[in-house]
């Protein structure tokens, strides 16, 4: 939104948000000049499929979008298969003035795709059935986006109409490859890292599908070499976060690795700027914004082949890939990186092209 409003100042843009803490409505106009609105929400049961789940709803916001439909407008439903969704395009007026457009932010997979995994006989019923209902709720939606070429066949399954690619993006204006020698040796100072060691730096959620205990699992099977020190930084919920200290407590230990707490800002640029190349080997990624971010600070990438910047980087010729679930090539991939050198480099111009947010937000209002 911020985005959007710099480059063009013809829109007006507000972010709706139910808190179950609210206990009326609330808005705020923030620097950027977008309108932050909160509205009372109670967690309620839903029934997507044939089970029940736990979610938000929030009857103060449906009934201000159908008070307000016939306005012109355009409504963005952030996210994919979220139960409280298909209430709001239950409640809209197919004579509505409104255009819906769903932001597809990771990898989309309709309840299909996943009727093909091992389940109990009940589960296929309420991911058959949750296909039907996501599909018919959907039918309401006037474009829907996608940042990876990979995922349009499996949305494709879910939703007959018009999808555009746009992707996430970062700001190339703070976002910067590192000033110079001294202020990367500053930054590794502060951290504890020593000058002549090449720092490969992982961070995300501590979550199974990011697969940062395998990675650390690959750099401990490296820790006859003395060249090297890992990075990770992060959060995640209290039972993961704590396997994965576990899991790095020995190089931590040895002074070959270091578990960072969740930073956002200049903190965590630094730890970009303290870097040599990142690493990304999720299983399965929409973008990510942390790649791009990675790229924006002329960092060359270790990943496996998912999402949006792997298939940006392997058209140009950028990156360094990895199997999602061969570990014993990712260690070849390291020695190779300490050995060889760093893999190519996406030029920045491209990367810049491709996810400098104002340059997301002219392909958004196009």
């Amino acid at each position: 939104g911020e985005a959007v409003l710099r480059v063009d100042d013809k829109y007006d843009w507000e972010v709706w948000q139910p808190d179950v803490r609210a206990d009326r409505c609330y808005s705020a106009t923030l620097e950027t000049g977008v309108v932050h609105r909160l509205f009372p929400a109670t967690e309620r049961m839903y029934r997507p499929g044939v089970r029940t789940m736990t979610g938000l709803y929030s009857e103060a916001m449906l009934s201000r979008i159908v008070e307000l439909q016939r306005r012109p407008a355009i409504l963005q439903l952030h996210g994919f298969r979220v139960p409280f969704y298909n209430e709001v395009l239950r409640r809209l007026d197919t004579r509505k003035n409104w255009r819906v457009v769903s932001i597809g932010h990771g990898l989309v997979r309709p309840p299909l795709i996943e009727v093909f995994g091992v389940h109990r006989p009940m589960t296929y019923v309420c991911l058959l059935v949750e296909h039907w209902k996501l599909r018919s709720a959907l039918a309401k939606v006037d474009v829907m986006t996608e940042q990876t070429t990979s995922a349009l066949a499996d949305l494709r399954r879910v939703y007959r109409g018009r999808i555009e690619q746009i992707t996430m993006g970062c700001d190339f204006g703070f976002w910067t490859p590192v000033p110079s020698r001294e202020t990367r040796l500053e930054v590794r100072g502060e951290l504890g890292i020593g000058a002549g060691t090449t720092v490969f730096f992982a961070s995300g959620n501590f979550i199974p599908r990011k697969q940062l205990e395998e990675l650390v699992r690959v750099f401990r099977a490296c820790q006859s070499r003395d060249n090297w020190f890992l990075l990770v930084a992060g959060h995640g919920d209290r039972p993961n976060t704590e396997r994965l200290a576990s899991e790095i407590e020995p190089l931590v230990k040895a002074g070959k690795a270091m578990l960072h707490p969740y930073v956002e800002g200049p903190a965590l640029r630094n730890l970009y700027w303290a870097s040599d190349v990142y690493v990304s080997v999720a299983t399965d990624e929409g973008g990510p914004v942390s790649v791009m971010k990675a790229m924006a600070c002329g960092l060359p990438v270790v990943a496996t082949p998912v999402g949006e910047t792997s298939e940006r980087m392997r058209r140009h010729g950028a990156g360094k890939f990895v199997p999602v679930n061969r570990y014993d090539e990712w260690k070849v991939a390291i020695e190779e990186v300490l050995d060889k050198g760093m893999p190519p480099v996406l030029d920045l111009a491209i990367a810049q092209e491709a996810y400098d947010w104002p340059q997301v937000a002219r392909r958004f209002i196009k």
